[in-house]
């Protein structure tokens, strides 16, 4: 297993995934946040939705996660946010030093 890790989760739109995104930053809990539109499809509370999303991946450090995970669901505006995370078992060793740069220190 990787000390990093990505952590995805869910947005109606960029506006209102902006200012949560802001805040993972102020607080350093991920180093770089992307956003990518997306199409989702699942079951709500009995009802079938289809739905444009925007994904966020926040690119972070594992032991940052369960606060990273903490402030998502303090913050983040769905009733049931999806909150995932992929470890990173490797990548680029400048790139995960500037992580660890850009987050909280150890």
């Amino acid at each position: 297993m990787g000390k990093y890790g990505i952590a995805m989760t869910t947005f109606e739109n960029e506006q209102q995934a902006k200012p949560v995104i802001d805040e993972i930053l102020r607080c350093k809990l991920a180093a770089c946040v992307q956003e990518i539109r997306i199409k989702s499809h699942y079951a709500w509370k009995g009802e079938l939705c289809h739905e444009d999303e925007v994904l966020v991946l926040l690119k972070t450090r594992k032991e940052l996660y369960p606060e990273l995970e903490k402030k998502l669901l303090e913050i983040h505006p769905y009733e049931t946010p999806e909150i995932l995370f992929v470890d990173a078992e490797k990548g680029s060793a400048a790139y995960l030093a500037w992580i660890d740069e850009q987050t909280r220190p150890e």
